[in-house]
């Protein structure tokens, strides 16, 4: 009960900044109109700021591993992808809905929430790590999830998003010599467009969740929530940790059983119905999925990582 409590007590900073968010959209401090442009600010400026600032800092190398530790990102979108499927048709949820169903149950909330609880669990060198992975994530999320969502033709357009490119970008100055090519007024602006970035992008998922909820009603059925539940706080968290404890993991990346820990815990994630509104999927469906297991994950989300904790220490990964 003590190590449960001393996990759960670990994972409520990044709670509180929600609750923060939710509670100045309540009050009217952060109006709905600052969400548009704050967004934009934190997707193209502020996060990129703290992976270029992290990736440069730890003065991580461009190499195979790489490639492998995203690799692991974009599979594991892609068995998020696979059991949402298998879970719409064994719940038989509409087709209308299906869609909007499989991709948002298939993210998990890879970055915002996983990277804050990531440090407090395990210590600040897991970003870079938590980054390299999420790369295989984004390529994923906007290839393989917008095919899913959308029904469109395969592009790989969505690959050069913001943040997929702040890490060939960091990689590259890094390649290229690293700290000491950026003039030290400069990296100091770029550290303090970093340290925003978690605690903004917190901040104004509370308020998305706050609007969010004042226009939230159950399915009929309440199949989109059990079948989201089923996923993304059951399913995907046992399957991962099962190949955190049995699976082969390739020499030169055994830190990538500490970030499968982190991100198989994770809800659904709040992004996702951006991406959603901006294919005109079913919002009403999406918010239910992020919704429902965001609360799940209250309990969940500790239960998973002591889990996954037990199995590192015991088994000396």
């Amino acid at each position: 009960m003590d190590e449960f409590l001393g996990i759960f007590y670990s994972i409520l900073p990044p709670f509180i900044l929600l609750g923060i968010g939710a509670l100045a959209r309540g009050l009217g401090w952060l109006k709905s109109e600052a969400d548009s442009s704050l967004s934009m600010i934190t997707v193209r400026i502020l996060y990129p700021c703290f992976i270029f600032f992290h990736i440069v800092d730890s003065e991580t190398s461009f190499d195979s591993s790489t490639f492998i530790t995203a690799s692991f990102g974009f599979i594991t979108i892609l068995l998020g992808f696979v059991l949402s499927w298998l879970v719409a048709f064994f719940f038989r949820i509409d087709e209308d809905t299906a869609p909007t169903f499989r991709f948002c149950s298939g993210i998990f909330n890879y970055g915002f929430i996983a990277i804050p609880v990531a440090i407090a669990i395990f210590d600040q060198d897991i970003v870079v790590q938590i980054i390299l992975f999420n790369l295989g994530v984004e390529i994923a999320i906007w290839t393989i999830g917008i095919l899913i969502l959308s029904g469109q033709k395969f592009t790989l357009n969505g690959v050069f998003n913001p943040p997929a490119i702040s890490v060939l970008v960091a990689l590259l100055v890094e390649a290229l010599g690293g700290q000491k090519l950026i003039p030290s007024f400069t990296w100091n602006v770029i550290e303090s467009c970093a340290m925003c970035s978690i605690p903004v992008g917190l901040m104004l998922i509370g308020a998305s969740f706050y609007k969010l909820l004042s226009s939230f009603h159950f399915s009929r059925g309440l199949k989109v929530e059990m079948g989201s539940v089923v996923v993304r706080n059951f399913l995907f968290p046992t399957i991962v940790l099962m190949y955190v404890y049995i699976g082969y993991i390739p020499e030169g990346i055994l830190f990538i059983r500490e970030v499968l820990v982190i991100q198989a815990a994770m809800p659904a994630g709040i992004f996702a119905i951006v991406i959603v509104g901006n294919y005109f999927g079913d919002k009403d469906t999406a918010m239910r999925s992020i919704i429902v297991t965001m609360f799940a994950s209250i309990l969940t989300l500790p239960l998973w990582i002591m889990l996954g904790f037990s199995i590192l220490e015991k088994y000396n990964f």
